[in-house]
């Protein structure tokens, strides 16, 4: 990120919630049209109680992400205090505030004490429910599972709950609340809520989460919501749209709500005086206040002419959370086709205009915006358009004409539906199948060096991200559940995606301060949207990934990571065997001065005969530093056998140990008494050549290929020996270090073996 362009953190919780979704998708939108940087940091909830829940057990890594908002990148923060705090007091969160000093924060979605914030509003769409039970339902007996009393938006919530009744004369005991925590896991709660209620006729839940939990419960106890009790949400989320029956709530537009909270935290940063916003909310009517498609005058109609706007907000609210640009076509489009819908009752007959209204409705159709209709509020308001209607039609054949067109539009929307269910299935699988490449392709690594994160890198294609920055800590740091995270004051960036494009960092160039990990010379200067996640595998935190937000996030965010966070573990696994290879290497040395023979052997490949790692480095650094003192530059090079595990699988151990001990013959050959050649792994090579004037490393390179042609058309061996090559040339007027070089000829041979022939049996 550019350290001119200033930068926004904005602090959630998940990254794959719908309202979070909808929340950054905002805010992108927000900082796009201001050229700000954006930084997603999603945590959890702070102090969730995770003792009782190994399957999430390790959840609580995440909230390590609020710490790195500390960073001195960030010019103001964005916190959704409300969904962080959910399971907490905002004594709590605001301690966690306290922590980033004086940058300027503002809070989403919840109202803290010192905090200017942008929210939703608690009172107009709850009220406009609990009217509705009231005087359309007749309900009068209508509970409440309220939010910790700690809570500004479960208080104010409830407040309204409190008004509406009063003012109805309804009257409200302690029996009628209890508090359960805003999740869906108050299976206690709701069951005293009912137990104290046995006559309820409706519950209003703070949000659609406990909404979930009371549904849970009341089906335990042989009780349908709808039915039996109506049930009431706020927060219109996917599971309470989707759930059985579907929830009735209160909605608003979170995607509004990003774009305001950028425009507000902005002008704070500027030093404006900013006073709190309030966005409006509305009452969603949905199935668990019973049948909502069986048409009654009790209802009344809320559809009138004029009104397609507001209704297309009620329906394809999705539509306007999904962040996509330019709706107001697909708006226009919807427009003309309830017009046209309503011209019916002066135009029924007329071909001319029942044609018009069949073109409007393919041209709505094919916009695509049903993928995002909440079908049972269209449902709804199709069937109270065509109640209205009908009743102005004086006999049966026109009612049948009708209802024949209303029934060729619904077929047309099911038509829709069919195709698009086919292409949502055909989606998944193919995500699916990315997904278990990814899973494949991420574990392909088999050294513990950094290369390894270069292929991790690679992997990571299918979720379309363009920018990827790997950090590691210098050392795992292990992370006990409701212990304090200390922060390591160092990091190192392994690898990174740039433009599409994998580069590997080298080892003397990788250590960086921890809170730089956002703008540093790795990052992109083109103005960007990422997100910070924490690599871990269960107690042991191994690093971070910054990376583009993409779509895909929203979607498997968090096992993507978890997936890196695995492999992420599994190099450290593989790097601390290849240490302790090195001690028990470095083990032998200590005996050389007992007995002078086993300075030898310490330095010498059981197998091959040829160097050792420790052989090769000893060797190998004392050649460049000749070469150098004779101004001739020195060629090192990393050489890695292709499909030893083929060969070995196929053909034998044995001829596993014959190929290697090919290449260690044909690299001493081509050294010859100018180069020194060492056997660093199990298949892997390096070697250290003197670059007399003229010779070039194309040229060494084709002779080491041209010696391996040579042998495999003239062997009777089944199968072909290759190789491929990463080359480093040392100048003798720089002073690069071997590992240095070594690594940087394992990034060319990282590219090589791109190439590598796959196939070892002759033909």
């Amino acid at each position: 990120m550019s350290k001119k362009r200033r930068t926004i953190g904005l602090l959630v919780s998940g990254i794959m919630d719908q309202f979070t979704e909808s929340l950054c998708r905002g805010a992108i939108e927000g900082c796009a049209d201001r050229d700000l940087d954006l930084v997603v940091l999603p945590g959890k909830y702070i102090d969730r109680d995770l003792s009782g829940q190994p399957e999430i057990m390790y959840e609580y890594q995440f909230n390590t992400i609020f710490d790195y908002a500390a960073s001195k990148s960030f010019d103001g923060l964005i916190v959704s205090a409300g969904n962080i705090g959910c399971l907490s007091s905002d004594d709590r969160v605001l301690a966690l505030l306290e922590n980033y000093g004086d940058t300027p924060i503002m809070t989403v979605a919840s109202k803290l004490p010192g905090y200017v914030s942008v929210n939703y509003d608690n009172e107009s769409g709850v009220r406009e429910g609990l009217l509705y039970l009231i005087n359309v339902l007749g309900c009068r007996r209508i509970a409440m599972l309220a939010g910790p009393e700690g809570n500004m938006d479960a208080f104010e919530r409830k407040q309204t709950y409190l008004s509406v009744l009063k003012e109805h004369g309804i009257e409200v005991t302690e029996q009628m609340i209890v508090y359960g925590d805003l999740s869906h896991e108050n299976e206690d709660i709701c069951n005293q809520l009912l137990d104290n209620n046995p006559d309820a006729e409706a519950i209003f839940c703070v949000n659609d989460d406990s909404a979930m939990g009371l549904y849970e419960v009341m089906r335990k106890r042989g009780l349908t919501p709808g039915k039996d009790i109506k049930i009431f949400g706020y927060d219109n989320t996917v599971a309470g749209s989707k759930a059985q029956p579907s929830l009735s709530t209160v909605g608003s537009d979170a995607v509004v709500l990003g774009r305001e909270s950028v425009d507000t935290i902005c002008r704070l940063m500027d030093g404006e005086k900013v006073s709190s916003k309030v966005l409006p909310a509305k009452f969603i009517l949905r199935n668990s206040f019973g049948d909502i498609t069986d048409i009654n005058e009790a209802g009344g109609s809320r559809f009138a002419e004029g009104k397609a706007d507001t209704i297309f907000d009620e329906i394809f609210y999705r539509y306007i959370d999904a962040g996509i640009k330019d709706t107001e076509d697909v708006r226009a489009s919807f427009g003309r086709l309830i017009g046209r819908m309503y011209a019916l009752k002066d135009m029924l007959g007329d071909a001319e205009a029942e044609d018009a209204l069949m073109r409007a409705a393919d041209d709505f159709i094919a916009t695509n915006a049903l993928e995002y209709a909440d079908m049972e509020d269209l449902i709804f308001h199709l069937e109270k358009l065509y109640v209205m209607l009908r009743v102005k039609r004086g006999n049966l054949d026109e009612k049948y004409r009708l209802r024949k067109l209303f029934n060729v539009f619904y077929k047309k929307i099911i038509s829709d539906m069919d195709h698009r269910a086919g292409r949502v299935r055909r989606s998944r699988e193919n995500d699916m199948y990315s997904m278990k490449l990814f899973v494949r392709d991420s574990m392909k690594f088999r050294r513990g060096n950094d290369s390894a994160y270069a292929d991790l890198l690679n992997a990571m294609s299918y979720m379309g991200a363009r920018n990827i920055y790997l950090y590691t800590f210098e050392e795992p740091v292990a992370h006990l559940y409701r212990e304090s995270f200390i922060m390591p004051e160092n990091i190192c960036i392994k690898a990174y995606l740039s433009n599409g494009e994998v580069k590997s960092v080298p080892v003397n160039r990788q250590k960086l301060k921890t809170l730089d990990i956002f703008s540093n010379k790795y990052t992109t200067d083109e103005r960007s949207a990422l997100v910070l996640m924490p690599l871990f595998y269960d107690e042991m935190q191994y690093g971070l990934l910054l990376m583009d937000l993409t779509d895909e996030m929203y979607s498997s965010g968090e096992f993507f990571t978890n997936q890196i966070g695995s492999a992420v573990h599994m190099i450290d696994i593989l790097r601390s065997n290849e240490i302790i290879q090195q001690k028990l290497e470095d083990t032998l040395v200590s005996l050389r001065e007992k007995n002078i023979s086993l300075d030898h052997i310490s330095k010498q490949d059981v197998l091959t005969g040829i160097n050792n790692r420790r052989g090769f480095k000893e060797a190998a650094e004392a050649l460049i530093k000749e070469d150098a003192s004779e101004g001739t530059d020195t060629l090192v090079a990393y050489v890695d056998m292709n499909n030893l595990k083929i060969i070995n699988d196929r053909y034998g151990h044995e001829e596993g140990d014959y190929s290697l001990k090919l290449i260690s013959t044909i690299l001493s050959e081509v050294a010859g008494d100018k180069g020194v050649v060492g056997r660093i792994g199990g298949d892997e090579y390096s070697f250290a050549l003197k670059m007399d004037r003229g010779m070039a490393a194309e040229g060494v390179e084709r002779r080491i290929h041209s010696l391996f042609s040579a042998h495999n058309k003239s062997s009777d061996k089944p199968y072909n020996v290759t190789v491929s090559i990463g080359f480093y040339l040392i100048s003798y007027k720089e002073d690069t270090e071997l590992d240095e070089a070594l690594s940087l000829a394992d990034e060319k041979l990282y590219i090589a073996k791109q190439n590598k022939v796959r196939t070892v049996e002759k033909k």
